[in-house]
C-alpha cells in the first residue's frame, strides 16, 4: 500500500494561485477535463487539486493542537506516484511545499500519509518550522 502525501492550502477562494504556484514550480501545465480535479502528470508522479472532506480535528501540529484543516486549508494537493514510489511521490511535494513558502501568499500544511503534519507555513498560519 503506497502513502497518501497532501499538501493542503488556504485560503478559500485560492485555487488558481495554488495552480499557478505549482505549474512554475514543476514547470508543467495542469490539465482540467470535464468533471473531473485539475491534474498534472510529471513522469510517473500525477498532482490533483480539489476540495477535501477532512474535519477540523482530523490531525494535530507537532504542539498538539488540531489543524484547522476544513476552514484554513480547504484546498488539497494529492501527490500520487503510480509507480508506488514513496521517495519520488516525497521530493514532488516537498517541491510543491516550497513553492508555496517561497511564493509567501497561501498558508499551507503539509502531512504524511494523514498522519505526521511534516511542516506548516504561510499567513494566517502558526507556522511550526521545526516539525
Amino acid at each position: 500500500m503506497t502513502r497518501n502525501t497532501y499538501v493542503f492550502a488556504g485560503p478559500a477562494g485560492s485555487a488558481e494561485v495554488l495552480i499557478g504556484i505549482i505549474e512554475a514550480a514543476l514547470g508543467r501545465r495542469f490539465s482540467v477535463e470535464p468533471g473531473s480535479d485539475p491534474c498534472l502528470s510529471l513522469d510517473s508522479i500525477a498532482v490533483y487539486v480539489s476540495g477535501h472532506g477532512f474535519d477540523e480535528d482530523d490531525i494535530e501540529a507537532p504542539g498538539g493542537a488540531p489543524v484547522p484543516l476544513r476552514s484554513a486549508y480547504p484546498h488539497l494537493v494529492d501527490v500520487r506516484d503510480t509507480e508506488r514510489d514513496e521517495a519520488s511521490q516525497r521530493e514532488v511535494a516537498d517541491q510543491i511545499f516550497a513553492a508555496i513558502e517561497a511564493d509567501g501568499r497561501l498558508a499551507a500544511v503539509y502531512i504524511d500519509d494523514m498522519q505526521h503534519v511534516l511542516a506548516i507555513t504561510g499567513p494566517g498560519s502558526a507556522a511550526a518550522p521545526d516539525c
